[in-house]
This record gives structure tokens, sequence and C-alpha cells, in this order.
């Protein structure tokens, strides 16, 4: 009883804590911001537990449960004290209840059936951490060593590679074969283990059933902003959720892609609210999601740069494309007169195309990977390509466009094809930009009508006035 107390305080501390800081921050009435709060709200939380694990190693304190939970107690009820969320929510249940009221019965049936079907996978999944083993390669050899001698010494310890293992000889140094990856997993697992008082390696994993549900949160949050109703926005977050590769790395959990993911994907929803809204709120989560994204893993270093292009628009459309188009151009020259070979953060760039297509339509069309969501991407943006790059979409199309350069240049022109062609990486790597498109597909159906009625009025206006 006692250790299952503690891993619901490991899960539960952070994540009041996020949620009263995003609480704080955002004064302001918006719609679906319960939601919003409570999504972002564990990310935010996890980045303060890590940070405040960081600390605590660097100032030679040997880490205790109590102690850091005392600190996010205590950064919990500042933000209760800056939010003064007493009157919203005595308030949110009845606006809840008036807001299911109104919606049309058979709405309100969807709506309902899909947050059970959604609540069915979360549990479903939740016995899948609970009974299940520490499995994949990279989870045991990237991660989960780390985490372990973390926490067996009460504070971060040097990894390097095996060459500087041997050549230093000193028991205060360990190797595994990836020591360059950043440390914020294994801290979480660290976090997890001391709320249990023991090293367990099925429940220190329960952070990405956590990142899972916030994800979850924040979806269905940022859909609703788009203006879908409260039914559209879960069937869709239901569909996103239910998507066999994020499930599975769930299910199998213990590899940084999923919290990549989760990142990458609400650090880019708040910046594409922010180049419609321009409220700093949505400024200040997305610029702390994109560094959260990069502190995760190296790999989210370069999906936080691909959201570059999205703000350099949104401030100076004509500049921002501008320099777009310069960097396409570089990357061509690069191809053609670049030197053959480049190591670039851990990869080997190089300018010889790798043939590595067969694999990666098999796994995006052929298996049962990702149900119909790249059939349903391809249509969308086919039938939407000349809406793609108005005003409202502009943006979000730049960090898709971004995403997807990413995606080919490690695939087809990179060391890691030998990960594709093994089909060791094609997923992983994939799923780490899945929510983010999910939310652009949304967006540009959304938008699609207001699009459409803006350039009928711009023709009506010329029919009037041949000089417009």
């Amino acid at each position: 009883m006692r250790e299952l107390a503690g891993l619901a305080l490991s899960l539960a501390l952070p994540w009041i804590a996020g949620t009263l800081a995003v609480a704080a921050l955002w004064r302001e009435r918006v719609q679906g911001k319960g939601t919003l709060c409570i999504g972002y709200g564990y990310l935010v939380g996890a980045l303060a537990t890590t940070l405040l694990l960081r600390l605590a190693s660097l100032a030679g304190w040997r880490w205790s449960f109590a102690g850091i939970a005392g600190v996010l107690i205590a950064l919990a009820a500042g933000g209760w004290y800056l939010a003064k969320p007493l009157p919203i929510l005595r308030d949110a249940p009845s606006r809840c209840a008036a807001s299911l009221a109104a919606m049309p019965s058979t709405s309100r049936r969807i709506f309902w059936l899909f947050l059970a079907l959604a609540a069915i996978n979360v549990v479903g999944l939740a016995c899948c951490v609970a009974w299940g083993l520490l499995l994949p390669y990279d989870a045991i050899s990237h991660w989960a060593d780390k985490a372990r001698v973390w926490y067996e010494y009460g504070r971060i310890m040097p990894f390097v590679d095996a060459y500087q293992w041997r050549r230093l000889a000193d028991v205060q140094y360990f190797w595994d074969p990836n020591p360059r990856h950043p440390g914020a997993v294994p801290l979480l697992q660290v976090w997890t283990s001391l709320g249990l008082g023991r090293w367990d390696e099925t429940l220190m994993n329960m952070p990405w059933l956590a990142a899972l549900v916030a994800l979850g949160f924040a979806f269905y949050a940022q859909v609703r902003r788009l203006g879908a109703g409260a039914a559209k926005a879960m069937v869709c977050t239901y569909l996103l959720l239910s998507i066999p590769l994020l499930q599975i790395n769930v299910a199998v959990a213990g590899m940084a892609d999923m919290f990549v993911s989760v990142a990458y994907g609400t650090a880019a929803a708040s910046l594409w609210q922010w180049t419609r809204s321009r409220k700093r709120q949505d400024a200040a989560l997305a610029i702390l999601m994109a560094v959260y994204c990069a502190m995760v893993k190296n790999e989210g270093i370069l999906w936080t740069l691909t959201l570059v292009p999205a703000a350099l628009i949104a401030v100076q459309r004509r500049l921002g494309f501008a320099l777009c188009g310069l960097l396409g151009a570089a990357a061509i020259l690069y191809l053609v007169f670049g030197p053959n070979a480049m190591v670039f953060m851990g990869y080997t760039v190089v300018t010889q195309l790798r043939h590595v297509g067969a694999p990666m339509i098999e796994h995006m069309f052929v298996m049962d990977n990702w149900h119909l969501f790249w059939y349903a991407a391809a249509a969308v943006i086919a039938v939407n390509a000349r809406r793609l790059l108005d005003v409202r979409l502009a943006p979000l199309t730049a960090t898709v466009a971004a995403g997807a350069a990413l995606v080919v240049v490690v695939f087809f022109f990179s060391s890691a094809a030998g990960g594709v062609n093994e089909e060791s990486l094609v997923n992983r790597f994939l799923l780490q930009g899945v929510p983010a498109l999910a939310l652009y597909l949304l967006a540009v159906l959304q938008y699609r009508d207001e699009i459409t009625l803006s350039a009928g009025d711009s023709a009506r206006l010329a029919s009037v006035n041949p000089a417009l």
C-alpha cells in the first residue's frame, strides 16, 4: 500500500504543480482552459521535477523523495496563490454540465462513447505497463541503465563511451552505447523509483502512461481552440490515442520517442495558436515545450529547429518565406557541391541517396502500424493543396514542411538509413512528428470553409470594383 501511494504521489505531485502553474499563466478564460491546463500541466511538472533533481545533484545533495516532493508542493502552493483558482474550480462542474446539456443528444452520445473508449484504452495500457517487462533494447541500454546507476548513487553520475571508460579506469565513471543522450527520461524513472522506495523496472515506466493521458487532454483542448465542437474534438482525440505505434510505445515503455512526440506536438500546437492569437501564454508554453523536447533526446533538438520557420513567417511573412527558400537552396547546393560525408549531431550526413523507400512505404501504408493515418494525411494535403499557404495556414505548413524535410534527410541522406532498412528506426522517428501532423490536418479541415469564404468575398469585391 505504501508503494502504491508513493507511485501515485510521484505522478500526482508534478502533475498538480504543473497544472496550477499553467493555470496561473492563463488568467483569462479561453476555450478548453481546464483540459489545456491539465494536458500541459504534467509536461511542465515533469520538466520542473527533472530540473530539481539536476539542481540537487549539482549541489551535492543525495536525492530524497520527501525533499523534492516538498519543493513541488511549494511550487503548487505558489501556482494556486497566483492562479486564484477557487471560483474557477467551483464553477467548472456546472459549466461542463451546462455545455454538455446544450449539445444535441446525438453529439452528446458520441462524446461519451469516445471518451469511454479512450478511458478503456488507458486502463488497458496501464495494465500493460504495470505487468510488463523492460523489453526494448534502447530502453535497456540507453535509458534505464542510467536511471539504475543514478538511483543507486542518489545523484547524476557521468557516463562516457567505452574507449574513455577503459582509459579513465575510474569507478566513478560508467558507460553505455550512447552516453550522450540527455538525462530527462532516466531522471523521470529515478523520480518514480524514489516514490516507490525501491528500484522497479516495471512501475518506474508509469510516466509513459501519464504522458499519453496528458497528450489526450492537450490535444483535445487545442482542437477545441481551433473551433471544433466537443464531440468532434473527442472523436479526433480518440483516433490519435488509438494509433497502434503510439500505444505500443506506452505498452512497451522505456524509450524516449514517446516524450519527444508529446513535447514536440504540444510545442507546435502552442506556437500555431500564438500565430493566430499572439497571446503571450501560447508563446510561453511553446518555448517551454520546445525546451523540454530538446532536453528529452538529441533528435528533439532537430525537431525543435523545425518550429523556427513558423515563427519567422508569423513575425514577417515575406522574410520568413525568403529564409525558408534560402535554406532549401542551401540544402540542394550541399547535395551537389558538399563533401561526401559530414558528421552532425551523431548522424553522418551523406550526399548520396540511400534507397529506403520500400520499408517506409511498407510500414506507413501496408502494415497496420498507423491504421489509415498516412492515407488520411496524403488525402487532406492533396485536396487542400491550394489553401496550404493561406495566411492562416502558412506558419503551420512551414512547420510540417520542415518536419518532412528533416525526415527525408535523416532517412535518405544519413547513416540512419541503416536503421530504416533494418526496420528499427522508421516508425520511432515518424512517431515523433505524428501528434503535430494530426493537429495540422485538423486545422486544414477546420479552416477550409473560412478560407473558401474569404476567397469568395475577394472575388465578389473584385467583380464590383475591378480596380481591386
